[in-house]
């Protein structure tokens, strides 16, 4: 895992926490570093996980990086 994948761990379990307490401004902070993490993985970043960015599937991105399972996992969103 990259340094860039291990800080988009970090941030979108905080982003998860701050939904589940509903505060807004840490939910909005949050997001804006995933922004900024998403848009500096690198090109050979797991397929599914900029899949599930794009999607902002975020719990699911963080079960991705949490699961350790490999970038030709098929997606978990029907698709």
């Amino acid at each position: 895992m990259t340094t860039v994948e291990q800080e988009l761990r970090e941030v979108l379990g905080k982003f998860m926490r701050a939904a589940a307490e509903r505060n807004q401004a840490a939910v909005a902070a949050a997001l804006a570093r995933v922004t900024e993490l998403q848009q500096q993985l690198g090109t050979d970043a797991p397929p599914m996980l900029r899949h599930y960015l794009e999607r902002r599937s975020y719990q699911k991105a963080l079960d991705f990086l949490n699961s350790g399972h490999s970038e030709t996992d098929a997606p978990q969103c029907g698709r």
